[in-house]
């Protein structure tokens, strides 16, 4: 039976499904291609890389940081794993890293863990010459001595923080459990680069090993819904200590003043007091412990992510994807904070054209946009089907258009590059909705897949 219904829908004239679909014509025209595979580059452990001379071990910094790096350089992957968070022995530069141009902690996109921060635990930062730019944060607090699932995802433009709830192999097969979007950002520094994941300090709870257990995976969809896009201004000085980041309201609070605090969390404030009586300062109390114990919460942080933020522009906009665990009036706030500096504080949009409607009124006044309209809509409407037609203008631009990035481009083999183009050619055959802007998208694919690059 099943051998009938294949020939029926093989010797089907006409084809039984749309023109936009893969056929066997189209691949022969080389509208589509296979790429053959030099190696597995999806759901791959680091450890398996690095046995096949695709990956290496790099010490850096007087061997205190342990990098495991792919050989080759990729556009659109995601790298993650699990971690133990320590605050006592974690540094700046733990976390997973995408799109390394050579040394990872001066050059790359990173997500980390920070569990020192007043509810703002999961982090997004982009590293350029060493100079650190917050692309967003999520607006959680999380316990030490907790392995959590995690990992970075770029797809175009589009830059992610990815979390699991659980995290295992079987019979050689990664499960990890169910995904969440914590942070969702845009930006076009690097277009493609190795992919990195730091392991703990030598002999540190993580171990090497935590490395080389991550695994290069496809990259994540579909991202957040926006609840608020707000124009902001900037603030920091680059540093890893004050990165450049978005200026939004603050509330600190004592933990003890939280009737919902969590355990971890007074366990935290305690050490501090007990610190604090004995008479050290916050200095002394992060040489003898390594970092300073939360004793703060932030009322008004709030989950964003950041749409191309240059510190030289005089405001930006984020984009606010959740509330404040502790208070339920943190996005308001933040809006209100916003319209009293004289900024503005937009209702999301809710359909297609009315995204578009909003990037083409803010792109007049930030002419350093790169991204396109399609990234605008992704970002904010979180459709998967955007964030495929954001991926056929992020190649059709940088390997055929303005070619922006296109030596970094270059890096990443073709095989790979074909590869994705024609994943994307198949993926956006299936959609069903915005047809029109989805056969401009796919006639964008089929004459990259035609000319090559």
């Amino acid at each position: 039976m099943p051998d009938l219904v294949l020939d029926y829908h093989r010797l089907r004239v006409p084809l039984d499904h749309p023109d936009s679909s893969v056929d066997t014509a189209k691949i022969a025209d080389r509208a589509v291609t296979r790429a053959k595979l030099e190696y597995p580059t999806v759901d791959v452990p680091m450890l398996y890389l690095f046995a096949i001379g695709k990956a290496f071990l790099d010490l850096m910094d007087g061997n205190r940081f342990t990098f495991i790096i792919t050989t080759d350089s990729f556009t659109d992957k995601q790298i993650a794993g699990g971690q133990l968070m320590k605050a006592a022995e974690s540094t700046y530069y733990e976390g997973f890293y995408a799109r390394c141009q050579a040394d990872p902690r001066a050059n790359a996109y990173l997500t980390r863990i920070d569990t020192s921060t007043a509810a703002n635990d999961v982090v997004l930062d982009k590293a350029v010459g060493g100079t650190i730019t917050n692309l967003g944060t999520q607006a959680v607090n999380l316990s030490d001595d907790t392995c959590y699932i995690y990992g970075i995802s770029t797809s175009g433009s589009s830059i992610k923080t990815i979390r699991y709830s659980r995290w295992s192999v079987s019979a050689g097969s990664p499960s990890f459990g169910t995904p969440t979007t914590a942070i969702s950002a845009t930006d076009t520094t690097f277009a493609s680069g190795t992919f990195a994941a730091r392991a703990s300090n030598l002999g540190g709870p993580g171990e090497t090993a935590a490395g080389l257990h991550a695994f290069l995976r496809a990259p994540a969809s579909p991202g957040p819904q926006a609840l608020a896009i707000i124009e902001v201004e900037a603030a920091g000085d680059g540093s890893p200590e004050s990165p450049f980041r978005p200026s939004l309201s603050r509330d600190l609070v004592d933990v003890l003043e939280l009737q919902n605090a969590p355990d971890f969390l007074r366990l935290e404030k305690r050490k501090y007091d007990i610190l604090k009586s004995k008479g050290f300062t916050e200095e002394e109390i992060k040489i003898l412990l390594g970092y300073v114990p939360q004793h703060q919460v932030d009322l008004d942080s709030v989950s964003w992510g950041a749409f191309e933020f240059s510190e030289k522009s005089p405001t930006n906009i984020v984009m606010v994807y959740d509330g404040n665990p502790y208070r339920s009036d943190a996005i308001e706030r933040q809006k209100e904070y916003a319209r009293k500096k004289g900024l503005r504080a937009l209702a999301p949009p809710r359909d297609y054209s009315k995204a578009i409607e909003q990037y083409n009124k803010l792109k007049k006044d930030f002419s350093h946009w790169l991204a396109g309209k399609d990234n605008y809509a992704y970002q904010a409407l979180g459709w998967e089907e955007l964030e495929l037609f954001a991926g056929a203008d992020f190649y059709y631009g940088e390997l055929l258009e303005h070619k922006a990035h296109y030596d970094q481009l270059k890096q990443v083999p073709e095989w790979e590059i074909t590869s994705r183009l024609s994943t994307l050619y198949s993926e956006l055959s299936k959609v069903t909705v915005l047809v029109g802007e989805r056969d401009n998208h796919l006639r964008k694919l089929s004459e990259l897949l035609k000319k090559g690059w």
